[in-house]
């Protein structure tokens, strides 16, 4: 009797640990907003994460919505796909069973981009390197470069790191975070076709780009976010409680247990507990630091946040 009093408690515990909400949350309800007047907007951003999951045949409201933006956008405008372009593996063989519906993702993407007069860039997330790491990367980046023409995929050939001049005083940085994490040992090519190397000249790099941009507004676009309350952040929703493995079937005490495993043991590279994750984002934050107009752009936790 004790022990079900037992399990019952911590249930509790965990399922008020994790009530949510849909209504947006402000660390400061009463923050003022402003707006320069007197100004024109020099250069336009156009964000959209994790696009890649349009049933067959149709798209997302996100992908609708995102297109009717874009063909209002000037042409002083950059639209950035932040990742995980196709769901649930990348770009596959032409033969593989899944190429039509990865075909489509990319596709309903693309075309959500044929009336911008701007420029747009795609970059990879951790999804986008599950079809055969670098051999899936290269696919994806040539097919999208097919339809959208050179330099629309970025970085290119699964290289980490990529500069692109916006303006004279703004410039983009893109990381392919997920070339940091991943295991290079089941990727012994991975870096013959990039001057960099190593982990070590990839930090050394952005250092670099970071210090020669003082003064610029320093827009870095990476997939998994630096600061996150999502779920990649351990924070997690009573559904996932209840549900940690999808379908419609609760497991309500394992569920939690699973959250908790998840949260505070960082067993997958793509929760910023996991050690190869903490190491990166201290790493890129620190040296950030060095230039006061640094803004993180990421994908990965399918919400808005702004911190």
């Amino acid at each position: 009797m004790r022990l079900q009093q037992l399990i019952l408690f911590v249930f509790i515990i965990f399922l008020l640990n994790a009530c949510a909400t849909y209504k947006p949350q402000y660390k400061d309800e009463k923050i003022s907003q402003s707006f320069p007047v007197n100004k024109e907007i020099e250069h336009s951003f156009y964000l959209i994460g994790d696009g890649g999951n349009s049933p067959l045949g149709t798209q997302t409201e996100t992908i609708k919505d995102f297109s009717v933006e874009l063909e209002n956008a000037s042409k002083n405008s950059t639209a950035l796909f932040l990742g995980d372009n196709i769901y649930p593996a990348g770009l596959p063989k032409k033969e593989h069973p899944q190429r039509e519906f990865a075909e489509h993702q990319l596709n309903v993407q693309t075309n959500s981009t044929k009336n911008f007069k701007g420029k747009t860039i795609f970059i990879p997330g951790n999804h986008d390197w599950y079809s055969n790491g670098l051999k899936g990367l290269k696919r994806q980046e040539k097919y999208i470069e097919d339809k959208l023409g050179k330099n629309t995929f970025l970085p290119e050939n699964g290289c980490p790191i990529k500069k692109v001049n916006i303006s004279d005083s703004t410039v983009l940085i893109i990381i392919d975070t997920q070339w940091y994490l991943e295991n290079w040992d089941k990727h012994p090519t991975i870096n013959d076709g990039c001057e960099i190397k190593t982990r070590t000249l990839f930090l050394d790099e952005y250092e670099s780009l970071i210090k020669k941009n003082r003064g610029k507004t320093t827009i870095v676009a990476l997939h998994h976010p630096m600061f996150t309350n999502g779920t990649h952040g351990g924070q997690y929703a009573l559904e996932q409680h209840l549900f940690p493995i999808g379908g419609s079937i609760p497991i309500p005490i394992l569920g939690s247990v699973a959250t908790l495993i998840r949260k505070t043991g960082g067993v997958t590279n793509t929760d910023n507990q996991n050690k190869k994750y903490i190491e990166l984002q201290k790493r890129i934050v620190t040296l950030s630091q060095e230039n006061d107009k640094v803004i993180f752009v990421s994908g990965h936790d399918h919400n808005l946040q702004y911190i």
